[in-house]
């Protein structure tokens, strides 16, 4: 009886032992992977909309982001998105992406879900406010809804697109857009800074802060008509244009447009439906604008030719006037465009009613027709003047 009890006593603790190590093998290899799926390696918010991320690199927020997706509403379907924004998790070799517009609900394109997180995403709210801290562009606001916002005598900023420069402004009147005038001497100098140290009729694409929003919109830089803020250096007001706003005499203007939809970072999907002479116009537009780099992005780059040196080369031409532009010729694809114009050089180099031609070919991209870079070979050869119609003055819009 004893010989049998001491067996028994011995199998059954071999078997605790057993099970035990066991019991703690499947405890640590279910840490194991339940640790490595939930270990967050890296993390980025990518902005769909403009060239912009931030690295997210705080532990604990990362932590709990992994928390608040692992314990999300799934749910398989939802609303349609843009995908303003695109968070993506690495674990491992493993990716994870996800879109969103607002960060309590995600959609994951790998597997169709879309996630509800629980804290409404607010794990994701410091990111995205740092993300569009990045963002140059202004919002694509209508006219009329602006005017809501802007109204007579409020203060704004206006931040200039290229250069980041900006000053405070005063609206005092307008009714197709806003009249405004600077609020010292000192905006006045900043504003004069922007555009070369004088004042100039030239458009430029600027966004407009106000009540916690930024505007997308176009300035000109002429201090006219009246002007009723003292001491401000500025004889007059000047005008800001935004979407669809017209002139005093109730027209679109295409240099203040162009502008705007560069301010909000829309030039190509405004010249989405564009035909063949659109986009010589609005080439010819930037360009009397002195915004190269915006004409060179209407411009067919090539392996040996490049977007920077299209505009590079762009710049040698310092102005532009056209008097005439001929009817297309050519086939399905290709149209071209005999243009008499006038122009200057930036090596003094000065020709009178000079033929150009533009050869617009279909695009593969956003934009569905560009121009060939090859054309600008033109400019830098000699032209042989005529004594045809006098362009248009420099300083006027050239269509």
């Amino acid at each position: 009886m004893r010989v049998t009890a001491f067996r028994v006593g011995r199998l059954k603790g071999k078997a605790l032992l057993v099970l035990t190590v066991c019991c703690l093998f499947i405890f640590f290899c279910w840490r194991s992977v339940h640790n490595f799926k939930e270990h967050i390696d890296t993390a980025e918010l990518i902005s769909e909309t403009f060239p912009g991320k931030v690295p997210l690199v705080d532990r604990e927020s990362l932590n709990c982001i992994d928390d608040r997706i692992s314990n999300a509403r799934v749910a398989a379907g939802g609303e349609h998105i843009k995908g303003r924004y695109k968070l993506v998790l690495t674990r491992g070799k493993k990716v994870q992406t996800y879109y969103f517009d607002k960060p309590a609900n995600l959609f994951e394109p790998q597997t169709g879900k879309w996630l509800t997180l629980s804290d409404d995403g607010k794990c994701l709210d410091y990111a995205v406010k740092q993300l569009e801290g990045k963002n140059p562009y202004g919002e694509f606001m209508m006219w009329e809804e602006v005017d809501e916002v802007f109204r007579k005598y409020d203060k704004a900023r206006v931040v200039d697109f290229d250069t980041g420069l900006s000053f405070m402004v005063q609206r005092r009147a307008g009714r197709n857009h806003a009249d405004v005038q600077p609020l010292t001497a000192g905006d006045s100098a900043i504003m004069k800074k922007i555009y070369g140290g004088r004042w100039s009729w030239k458009r430029r694409a600027v966004v407009l802060e106000i009540k916690g929003r930024r505007i997308a919109a176009s300035m000109n830089g002429m201090p006219h008509g009246a002007g009723t803020i003292a001491g401000n250096d500025f004889n007059g007001h000047f005008c800001i244009h935004f979407r669809d706003s017209k002139t005093h005499t109730e027209d679109k203007n295409d240099a203040h447009q162009i502008m705007v939809w560069k301010a909000a970072g829309t030039v190509e999907e405004m010249l989405a439906n564009a035909g063949p002479e659109d986009i010589i116009r609005f080439m010819l537009v930037a360009m009397e604008q002195n915004d190269c780099a915006l004409a060179a992005r209407l411009f067919q780059p090539t392996s040996q030719v490049s977007e920077k040196e299209i505009a590079r080369r762009l710049d040698n031409i310092r102005w532009l006037a056209v008097a005439r532009i001929s009817k297309p010729k050519g086939v399905k694809d290709t149209h071209s465009y005999n243009l008499l114009v006038s122009y200057g050089l930036s090596d003094g180099t000065l020709v009178r009613n000079g033929n150009v031609t533009f050869t617009l070919v279909r695009n593969q991209g956003q934009i569905p027709w560009k121009i060939k870079s090859q054309n600008l070979d033109q400019f830098f050869q000699k032209q042989k003047e005529t004594g045809q119609q006098e362009p248009a003055l420099r300083g006027e819009t050239i269509i």
